[in-house]
């Protein structure tokens, strides 16, 4: 008898920062947008009555430590972070036995902006470390990936580049599950002079792509444009031009509205269709200031001063073998907490 054979593609080369490998067959393998990046998303927002009111975006950003542990951060934008600051608020998630779980965020909370351009870059952290992380279904966005100004070098990213969102569609947050909406669109300016955008100045990107309310915060990947020579015509080589692997490009501010005259509802539908993004080098530079380096050096100490390590192997554990083996949820709340609080400034009205 004969017996068929599956070719099955156990490598996913899509994204940059090195392939990643399956035992079996990812059943998102031939889609564009693989299903990892929509799920690096929540969504965030405050207590309504009866239930709470989701209007933003964050993405989980992880940062690895010294001892086999990983930092993790929930990144969204700064007038989304400002207007949750102070009171409680709710991040919804997705659960890997289906349904979604509310986390709580209390007013105490610690959120983390730029440390000397706050009012030019529009992003806001958090330290990410719910009790029930085992239980998520949250992908992350490792900092390898994001596009500095050596990998935006590197591939030659540019104008026209693909761009591809995701992110909270507030049309249909009432479903059993968190279903993140993907738009698609192209780089149309690079970050050069800081631009003019909601009565101030900022450091970003343009891509033409239509943001809706509910987006900020977003993450955005970009795909630059790879040329393969398929052929000859003569001595003249044949290229075919296509994307190559997706890389963390930055998170979305908002869009420019049309003018004054029209309804809310008016307004989104004829929206400019540019969008303004926190370049991923300024995100970068707010999650690494001097600080929060100096927090998880120190939890790296300890860490390493109590040979407790990130990850451990499934033995039983001997009887003297009681401490726990990971940095506790608890330790770094504390860590964070400690350090001092910067003076707010003025909130915006961004979208």
């Amino acid at each position: 008898m004969t017996v068929g054979t599956q070719n099955l593609r156990l490598v996913d080369e899509r994204f940059v920062g090195g392939p990643r490998y399956y035992l079996n067959e990812p059943k998102d393998i031939d889609m564009r947008v693989p299903d990892e990046i929509r799920k690096t998303v929540v969504f965030v927002g405050l207590p309504e009555i009866p239930d709470p009111e989701y209007r933003g975006t964050a993405f989980i950003v992880t940062v690895p430590g010294t001892q086999d542990n990983h930092f993790a951060f929930m990144v969204t934008a700064r007038h989304v972070a400002e207007k949750l600051e102070g009171q409680e608020f709710y991040i919804r998630a997705n659960k890997k036995s289906g349904g979604t779980v509310e986390l709580r965020g209390m007013a105490d909370n610690q959120w983390w902006y730029h440390p000397t351009e706050r009012e030019f870059v529009d992003c806001a952290v958090t330290m990410f470390a719910p009790a029930s992380l085992r239980e998520l279904d949250i992908e992350h966005v490792p900092m390898r990936v994001f596009a500095d100004a050596d990998m935006l070098k590197k591939y030659n990213v540019g104008i026209g580049d693909e761009v591809f969102i995701t992110g909270l569609f507030t049309k249909i947050t009432e479903t059993s599950q968190n279903i993140p909406i993907v738009r698609t669109g192209n780089v149309a300016m690079m970050l050069g002079e800081r631009i003019p955008f909601h009565n101030g100045m900022y450091d970003a990107h343009l891509i033409e792509s239509r943001s809706i309310g509910g987006l900020s915060g977003s993450p955005v990947f970009v795909r630059p444009t790879v040329s393969i020579q398929v052929g000859k015509d003569g001595d003249k080589p044949i290229f075919l031009h296509g994307v190559g692997q997706a890389m963390f490009f930055g998170s979305v501010i908002g869009h420019w509205e049309v003018p004054t005259g029209f309804t809310s509802s008016q307004a989104e539908a004829v929206n400019m269709g540019i969008a303004p993004v926190v370049p991923a080098i300024k995100i970068r530079e707010v999650i690494l200031q001097p600080a929060i380096l100096d927090i998880m050096k120190k939890v790296n100490e300890k860490m390493r001063a109590e040979n407790r390590k990130g990850a451990t192997l499934d033995l039983a554990p001997s009887k003297k073998a009681e401490q726990p083996t990971v940095f506790t949820r608890e330790d770094f709340e504390a860590a964070l907490k400690k350090a001092s609080r910067k003076k707010n400034l003025a909130g915006e009205d961004g979208k």
